[in-house]
This record gives C-alpha cells, sequence and structure tokens, in this order.
C-alpha cells in the first residue's frame, strides 16, 4: 500500500482541504529497527507521508533513533518520552490477553485477511475491555505466519528435542513444549547475534524477516504448518497527550488513514515479502519441509488448549471468547471468499 492509496482513504472521508487550523504539531517516533527495514520504509513513512499531505503538513513526523530497548516503547510513549511507536503486543504480554487471539496457530496464510478479520474482531468485541488504555491505538495487524527455522538439517520432528529456539511469545513457547524444545525468549533485535553465535538452534520466523535480518547463511531447514505456529500482533500506538494536541478535524483525517486500512496496507506488505523471502531462500537452498497428516494432527491436538485458555481469559475480562473465536472465523472464511 502505498502513498497515493493512503491519500484515497482520506478523499473517501469527504474532509474538505484547509478546515483545520491548529498548529503544527510534531509527532516524534522513535525507530528500533534497522532504519531501511520496509516495515519502517514501506509501511510507517507511507503512513506519515499520508499524514502529513492529509493534514496539509499541520501535523508532522520525526524519525529519531530508538529511544529505548524495543520492549520499552509501551512505556516510552504512554509516558511521553516518545510520541510514536511500533511495538509487538507480545513484548509485553502480560499487559495484553485479548490481542493473542490474532496470534493463535493454524488460522490464515494470508496476513492481509487475517489483520482485518483481527481489527474488526477487536472493534465489535473487545473494546470495552480497553487494553490499550494510557495510550491512542492508531492500528493493529499481523504478519504472515510464523515458521521454524533451524540451523541444522531436520530429517523429523524427534530431532528438535532439546533443541534451543527462539520466541517471542505465549503461543511460541507453547508450540516448543509440543515438540520438546527449549524455549528462550528474545527480541528481534538481539536474534542475528544469537543465530551467528550458536546461542540458539533455530527462531520462528517469517520468511522475509530471516532475510531481512541476515540469518539465511545460519539457516538449513525450514518447518511450516499450515496456517503457521503463530503470528506476530503488532501495533502504531501514539501518545494520548500529543494525540489530543492536535485538532479534531485532524484526527478525523489520521483515523481514516489508521484502524482497518492501516491494518490491510500494512498486512498487504508483509504478504508480498513473504513471497520474495521464500523465493530468496529457496534459490539459497533452504530446505522446506510441511508438517502434515499424523504430525500435523498431533500438534494441533497438543495445542487445541490454547484457544480454550484464550476464551477463558477473555470470559474474564468481560468478552464472549466464544463468539468473539466465532466471529473471526466468520471474517477469515468471508475474506478469503472474496
Amino acid at each position: 500500500m502505498k502513498l497515493a492509496t493512503f491519500a484515497a482513504a482520506v478523499l473517501a472521508t469527504g474532509l474538505s482541504a484547509g478546515s483545520a487550523l491548529a498548529d503544527t504539531v510534531t509527532i516524534r517516533f522513535s525507530n528500533w529497527l534497522p532504519p531501511t527495514h520496509y516495515i519502517v520504509t514501506e509501511m510507517i513513512q507511507p503512513w506519515m507521508d499520508a499524514v502529513e499531505k492529509a493534514t496539509e503538513g499541520r501535523v508532522t513526523f520525526q524519525i529519531q533513533p530508538a529511544l529505548g530497548a524495543p520492549a520499552a516503547h509501551l512505556d516510552l510513549v504512554s509516558t511521553g518520552v516518545a510520541d510514536l511507536g511500533f511495538v509487538p503486543h507480545s513484548y509485553t504480554p502480560a499487559r495484553f490477553t485479548l490481542t493473542e487471539m490474532g496470534e493463535l496457530p493454524f488460522t490464515s496464510d494470508d496476513a492481509e485477511a487475517n489483520s482485518v478479520a483481527y481489527w474488526r474482531t477487536y472493534q465489535k468485541f473487545m473494546l470495552g475491555a480497553n487494553e490499550h488504555k494510557g495510550v491512542k491505538l492508531l492500528g493493529f495487524w499481523t504478519t504472515t505466519p510464523q515458521q521454524l527455522f533451524m540451523t541444522d538439517a531436520i530429517d523429523d520432528l524427534g530431532a528438535l528435542k532439546g533443541k534451543k529456539v527462539r520466541i517471542t511469545s505465549p503461543t511460541l513457547e507453547a508450540a516448543t513444549k509440543a515438540f520438546g524444545i527449549t524455549p528462550i525468549t528474545a527480541s528481534t533485535s538481539d536474534i542475528y547475534e544469537m543465530m551467528s553465535r550458536g546461542t540458539v538452534d533455530g527462531t520462528f520466523f517469517q520468511p522475509d524477516s530471516i532475510v531481512a535480518f541476515r540469518l539465511s547463511d545460519y539457516v538449513k531447514t525450514q518447518l511450516n504448518v499450515p496456517g503457521g505456529f503463530a503470528h506476530s500482533s503488532q501495533m502504531l500506538i501514539m501518545n494520548q497527550a500529543k494525540w489530543d494536541a492536535i485538532s479534531p478535524e485532524d484526527q478525523a483525517r489520521i483515523e481514516a488513514l489508521s484502524g482497518e486500512t492501516m491494518a490491510r496496507a500494512f498486512a498487504k506488505v508483509w504478504d508480498e515479502k513473504a513471497k520474495e523471502g521464500s523465493a530468496t531462500l529457496a534459490a539459497q537452498g533452504l530446505v522446506v519441509k510441511t508438517v502434515e497428516g499424523e504430525d500435523l494432527a498431533m500438534l494441533k491436538d497438543k495445542l487445541s488448549y490454547l484457544r480454550d485458555d484464550w476464551v477463558k481469559a477473555a470470559n474474564a475480562k468481560g468478552v464472549d471468547g466464544q463468539a468473539a473465536l466465532d466471529y473471526y472465523q466468520q471474517q477469515l472464511d468471508g475474506l478469503a471468499a472474496d
């Protein structure tokens, strides 16, 4: 999704140019990713450009080097150390329970469909729980499925027992237990050093991220499950006071570029990059194995409790968990049929 498409979303709202006369508001974005990573260059930067254009320069952005560790960005934004931040929900798992729905395994291989279904379900069922209290949630989305990349040639699932694998979420921790893997929790920014030094034997990741983080020299086997072992749920958040400083008219323009529009646009980039990453890895000789048949049935059975636990956790927060999951699946089915 490029700038022109984002701009079209603004025009569709019917907001007239020049209707807001507020002073210029400058938003400081704390960037902990490599500056050339496509999350920055093809997702966040085009969104910023579209916001600046839609607000006629009344809202502008400054991209700054990371003002803290990746996992600290929720607090950095909520306290105003940073005005804008990109954060995977799993970096603060104790805070976010409901958004773990978007990380569940065996859902969809299509990030765009998964993200839109996830956003619609959140809007319909989860807003009242207010898990993002303290910051302005601009939008969230999911990556393409996370699969398992190993530094060794893996001939069967039994060879995974005792291996050390980097994880980022409770969902992935559950997957490691099903295989007898030792989970090692670490952020994305740490993975190159861990893989290159042999600290871990593998990582859950997307194929494009293996390429983007220069890990292709270290991986030999990719294990896939349909719909993924998990997905990474990621959000863009703004400091609430900074959001409140923006005029209502310009807030409306930003909202038109955010929410489902953002989910669809950002996830579409993930889908495109996953295809490119898979092609690159295939050309480099990476062996891809799909978990299927009895092994897949075993894995689904062992991980079935994840959905049950999510329903219970949602119910405890006043959300009808089963109804939300059913609606989520209905949305996935409908989007897949489009």
